[in-house]
């Protein structure tokens, strides 16, 4: 049977015709949310990695503030550092040793963030300043065992630790090189002293006295490193 209108014209072909237009139509605007939720869920997930990476980072600068060196990675899913008898210093965030969330410790994707910290930092340093010990935080590294892409290592740049994603996890071996990628953040020896915790650089206090011990109970700042996007 045929529905016809009075000019004798047939209806089914044209009805057929505009339906298929109306789902066409229907499909292109689903698909320009569908995107615009995909690209808006991604930024999200951006946004959280580089907020957990800058609370990482502040409870880092708290640590060297209260411990006078940098935690060692862990290497379980407690989030405690590991001993300091082994020789890891590329893992995971020591959040509990940190005192953070579990959560602040992952991307946006909630995978674990990597840290990658100088192993020569993390030796339990009596002072940060003091040229009348053998060892202590700003003591001379000979040999620094991290190098990130167009960042000469000198002095006043050795390189503290790194905070990246797995997905740009370098290569380990006895030294690393870093390819920095949008989310990956460096911190220098001596940024961590002057930006975040207010003090001098290592290179001003080779020859400060003993007993002229560093404030260490300043607020972590935030870094003005090119990486930071805090």
């Amino acid at each position: 049977m045929c529905f016809c209108l009075k000019f004798g014209r047939p209806l089914r072909g044209s009805f057929l015709l505009e339906i298929a237009i109306a789902i066409s139509i229907i499909g292109l605007i689903s698909g320009f949310f569908i995107t615009k939720t995909i690209i808006t869920s991604k930024a999200v997930r951006e946004q959280i990695t580089r907020s957990n990476i800058s609370i990482v980072s502040i409870a880092l600068a708290s640590f060297v503030a209260n411990n006078s060196r940098l935690p060692r990675p862990s290497i379980d899913r407690n989030g405690h550092e590991c001993e300091e008898s082994e020789t890891n210093y590329v893992g995971k965030i020591p959040f509990y040793t940190l005192g953070i969330s579990a959560k602040n410790a992952m991307d946006g994707n909630g995978r674990p963030l990597v840290y990658i910290v100088e192993p020569f930092l993390t030796f339990n340093f009596s002072h940060i300043y003091d040229t009348n010990v053998d060892r202590c935080f700003c003591s001379g590294i000979s040999s620094p065992k991290i190098s990130v892409d167009k960042i000469s290592t000198s002095f006043n740049s050795i390189i503290a630790f790194v905070i990246d994603t797995e997905d740009n996890l370098p290569a380990i071996s006895e030294k690393i090189h870093v390819t920095v990628s949008k989310n990956t953040h460096w911190i220098s020896r001596d940024m961590i002293l002057m930006q975040y915790l207010k003090n001098s650089p290592c290179r001003r206090e080779e020859n400060r006295p003993q007993h002229a011990v560093e404030n260490t109970t300043n607020t972590p700042q935030r870094t003005n490193n090119p990486f930071d996007f805090f």
